[in-house]
């Protein structure tokens, strides 16, 4: 199966799904809590409730290393793949490659709900059984791909993005490892957890805490120098702090 990667213009329609009402300095960064947990959530969500069921499909988890790729690229106005994914150590220092989805719209439609859900209702177009698109499912099959465990997503305001013909748009884009699309099913039918091999089953996903908590060097290193910034200031400012 050739799954596509074109990115059609997602317009979401159900303005029901939307939570916030953004302006352009507004929008989450990378580090922000609330953003991470909606996109982990939305994700593990959405997985748990393939039909067919999967028998395998691991849990997902927040990855800074992926969220810093996906600021990056977003950073760029660019209404088209990341061309490093699957260049060994360009865009993520353990995953050998890297998946993508973007979404790209307007400032007022944005939510992580309502890309997340344009993105999932590609199923409509995806046949389990064939393993087969009858229009664009590619981002679906990646939300989906089973083995893909990590996700690190990023939003970015750009007043133009080429290749869109939209203006004052929020670009949102999510990196997944290990990728997936690749011309096979994007996970196991069968049961929900029966292929889990010992592991922990929570809402029909697979989950494992040594792949929970995996930290990136990227996160370690900003913390890092969060702590030599603070540090500095508190220093200037004649202040004391305890560890």
């Amino acid at each position: 199966m050739k799954i596509t990667l074109s990115l059609p213009v997602l317009v979401v329609l159900a303005l029901s799904v939307c939570c916030y009402s953004y302006e352009p300095n507004t929008l989450p960064d990378t580090r922000d809590k609330q953003f991470i947990e909606e996109c982990v959530t939305a994700h593990n969500h959405f997985r748990s409730r393939v039909n067919p069921a999967a028998s395998n499909m691991l849990h997902m988890s927040w990855d800074p290393d992926l969220a810093k790729t996906a600021r990056a690229w977003a950073k760029t106005c660019q209404f088209k793949h990341n061309i490093y994914l699957k260049i060994r150590g360009k865009a993520h220092p353990t995953f050998t490659s890297v998946g993508e989805n973007i979404w790209t719209g307007s400032l007022r439609m944005f939510s992580v709900t309502a890309a997340l859900t344009s993105w999932y209702d590609e199923f409509k177009d995806y046949a389990y059984g064939t393993n087969t698109c009858t229009n664009v499912c590619g981002h679906y099959t990646q939300v989906v791909w089973a083995t893909s465990y990590k996700v690190g997503c990023a939003v970015h305001f750009c007043p133009t993005v080429t290749g869109f013909r939209g203006s004052n748009a929020a670009h949102f884009i999510c990196n997944y490892g290990p990728a997936g699309n690749y011309p096979t099913w994007p996970y196991d039918m069968g049961a929900a957890c029966s292929k889990c091999n010992g592991e922990k089953c929570v809402d029909k996903l697979c989950e494992n805490p040594e792949r929970e908590k995996i930290i990136s060097m990227y996160h370690n290193q900003i913390l890092f120098l969060e702590f030599v910034t603070l540090s500095t200031v508190l220093l200037k400012n004649n202040s004391s702090f305890c560890l």
